[in-house]
């Protein structure tokens, strides 16, 4: 260096780049308040967007869950039920309740169980699609959203068809339902379970979605046993009930058959023609619907005198149970309170949809500015740090995040964001959300215990075991487990080069499937020659289709020297963002350019087999 010369810096010079992270203690603890903050913006949004849909979809999924005796028709219904509700906490709550009420068996409730599993994490994946700006995050984010639908996918592949076809040879269940009917027993010889916990996740965000909406759950709950159907009185008390003669005249009105307001009535004498068997269930909710109204159901004592039982010992039996169910169920709205209570269900559900959505926006765009920014200077030290995090360990920390929050898609939609960085690898993702997956089984079954009814706890455990089943049969062995990175890692690489993936595998697989399913199901049972010829084609003209694909097919969409080139995009953006490009010695420079050299013919087959 001359005297009087400027010094210069080589940007090029090991060690010598400029940091952009924080590099005062304040203002790293600054960061971190920054970004909990916007993670509390976001949860806000995904706690919105759940509610919203509840209320715009919350009656068509409490009332598909009815003659359910196939078990395909049962997985794609509890699928859509998910979806409709965004929640499978909701869906399988409302199976369980099914369940326990008998209205449910526990054979036909597995399907549903399976499918509200693969319904739940349409959630994180609508969260990747806020990415799509950025095509590297959005292909990090969407294979870390769909790596939960892959491991479902290939568990129910696996199980259900094991459990259907041993039911079909033995007439009651299969392995799933006989391990857990013999824990069931086992326990339920304890004692009666105190009530769940509430989750602090929803503490510190139902107040801000309550300023828009408040959710009547138990309307879902009501719709999903039914409408209580109307048994005919032989005898009546004449001093208080209308003669049956005059009564009948009015049975031609659907009206009077589910029952009339008592004001209708001739004089002060009740219409005794029908009386209605209500479930334990039923009037629990019912009591929980309008307590007003609950003062209002007439009892069948003192007026029916024949039948003189007409409902079994556990049921109640009322007069009016069907005006009821009418006016506080079926015509009652899901919105019970909020700013967009006035609006009604759909347009409030639809406004609180884009409330959440610009939440859900706003907190994404503000948590990975903050992300950037802090992990771009020495902080990528952690980075590096919890890619080493043991996988076993990484499930059990998935686990625990899942009991606290009390939902698994709320904790696998907090995680994408950070997939998207980089900051979680795919490879860590996965055993997180299969945690996920065991934290709100665990859930379901403390909520099922407090229940203590023997078949809600025994559903709850094919819950539970169908998560570990899975987990053993695609995870420990790594060559299984490749199964799901590698489906995972295609469809993020076709997000990658083209944004609408994400918005085209959401209706595909979540909506356009299970309705095609169902519908074919449903003309099975009309036309059993009919249905199956279509349903056979169907899966033959898919078997062939998946052939041409993985043969030639994928190539026409995707080029194999273009899906090489993304591959080594993400690598050099994953390099970059733990820092290792700065920290490779000259010798592994040279390594890896002599095996880039001898190898390129076998990197491009490994290209191949990974990405088609």
């Amino acid at each position: 260096m001359v005297d009087g010369e400027p010094t210069t810096r080589d940007p090029e010079e090991p060690g010598k780049a400029e940091e952009k992270g924080p590099t005062t203690t304040l203002g790293l603890v600054g960061g971190f308040i920054g970004v909990c903050g916007s993670l509390w913006i976001f949860l806000c949004g995904l706690q919105l967007l759940g509610e919203s849909f509840k209320a715009m979809g919350g009656k068509g999924a409490g009332s598909i869950f009815s003659g359910l005796d196939n078990p395909i028709a049962g997985l794609m219904v509890g699928v859509l039920a998910t979806v409709l509700v965004q929640s499978s906490s909701t869906s399988t709550s409302i199976v369980v309740g099914l369940v326990g009420a008998g209205q449910l068996s526990v054979e036909n409730a597995i399907p549903i169980i399976m499918g509200s599993n693969i319904g739940t994490s349409v959630t994180n994946t609508i969260v990747s699609m806020g990415f799509a700006g950025d095509r590297v995050d959005l292909q990090r984010a969407f294979s870390a959203a769909t790596v939960h639908d892959c491991f479902n996918l290939l568990s129910v592949m696996t199980l259900l068809p094991l459990e259907v076809i041993i039911q079909a040879i033995q007439g009651q269940g299969g392995p799933l339902f006989w391990l857990t009917d013999w824990l069931t027993i086992l326990l339920m010889g304890g004692e009666q379970s105190g009530e769940v916990f509430d989750s602090p996740i929803k503490l510190i965000t139902k107040p801000v979605q309550e300023i828009f909406l408040k959710n009547n759950k138990y309307v879902i709950y009501a719709l999903s046993l039914g409408a209580p159907a109307p048994i005919p009185a032989e005898a009546v008390d004449a001093a208080v009930c209308e003669p049956l003669a005059n009564a009948s005249r009015r049975l031609g009105s659907p009206r009077a058959l589910l029952g009339r307001r008592l004001e209708e009535a001739s004089g002060d004498l009740q219409d005794c023609s029908s009386v209605f068997c209500i479930g334990e269930d039923m009037d629990g909710y019912f009591k929980k619907l309008s307590k007003s109204g609950y003062k209002k159901l007439v009892h069948c004592e003192g007026y029916v005198t024949a039948p003189a039982s007409p409902c079994a010992e556990a049921d109640k039996c009322y007069i009016n149970a069907g005006e009821y169910y009418q006016h506080h169920v079926q015509e009652h709205e899901v919105i019970k309170g909020g700013l967009l209570h006035p609006l009604g269900d759909t347009w409030g559900g639809l406004v609180a949809l884009a409330i959440a959505l610009l939440l859900l926006i706003l907190g994404l765009f503000m948590v990975t500015k903050l992300l950037h920014w802090l992990f771009s200077g020495k902080a990528k030290k952690c980075i590096v740090a919890a890619t080493k995090l043991n996988n076993y360990l990484a499930m059990l920390v998935g686990l625990g995040m899942t009991l606290v929050a009390q939902s698994s898609s709320v904790v696998t939609s907090a995680l994408t964001p950070f997939a998207a960085l980089g900051l979680i690898t795919l490879e860590k993702m996965l055993p997180l959300t299969l945690g996920a997956n065991i934290g709100t089984c665990c859930t379901a079954i403390i909520a099922a215990l407090t229940v203590f009814k023997f078949n809600a706890v025994h559903i709850a455990l094919c819950h539970l075991f169908f998560n570990i089943f899975g987990i053993l049969i695609w995870y420990p062995v790594p060559f299984m487990r490749s199964f799901i990175i590698f489906g995972a890692t295609t469809l993020g690489l076709y997000a990658s080069e083209f944004r609408a993936t994400p918005l085209i595998y959401v209706f595909v697989v979540f909506i356009a499937i299970p309705s095609v399913a169902i519908g074919v199901s449903t003309l099975m049972d009309r036309s059993l020659v009919l249905g199956g010829l279509i349903g056979a084609a169907i899966v033959v003209g898919f078997i062939a289709f998946s052939i041409w694909w993985s043969k030639a097919g994928c190539y026409r969409l995707l080029s194999k020297e273009r899906r090489i080139e993304i591959a080594s995009e993400l690598k050099d953006a994953d390099r970059k963002m733990r820092g290792v490009d700065e920290e490779v010695s000259e010798d592994e420079d040279s390594t890896d350019t002599a095996d880039d050299e001898d190898g390129d013919d076998e990197d491009e087959s490994d290209a191949d087999r990974r990405m088609c």
